[in-house]
């Protein structure tokens, strides 16, 4: 008799066509917690889905003048400079 909790899968196929961000593919006996996700994106062209997808010729310029991105961390783990450099702005 195979145990309730056994991690044994048996997949003929399985096609995965993105895991973004904070996302995850969990088989089997998992426990996930604690996670934290920040995310910052600058995306001017978009998205391409499909397989045997081709993009030919493309050009792209970014500008993205900002000094920091993302300060996530608490006032209390934050560096002196970085909490002097946020209330300046």
């Amino acid at each position: 008799m195979r145990n309730a909790l056994s991690p044994t899968f048996i997949i003929g196929s399985i096609q995965i066509h993105q895991i973004s961000g904070a996302s995850c593919l969990n088989m089997g006996n998992t426990w996930a917690s604690g996670f934290q996700s920040h995310s910052k994106q600058n995306q001017g062209f978009g998205n391409v889905y499909g397989e045997k997808s081709a993009i030919y010729g493309n050009r792209t310029l970014q500008n993205d003048p900002d000094g920091l991105d993302l300060a996530v961390l608490p006032e209390h783990v934050r560096p002196s400079w970085l909490s002097s450099w946020l209330s300046g702005r």
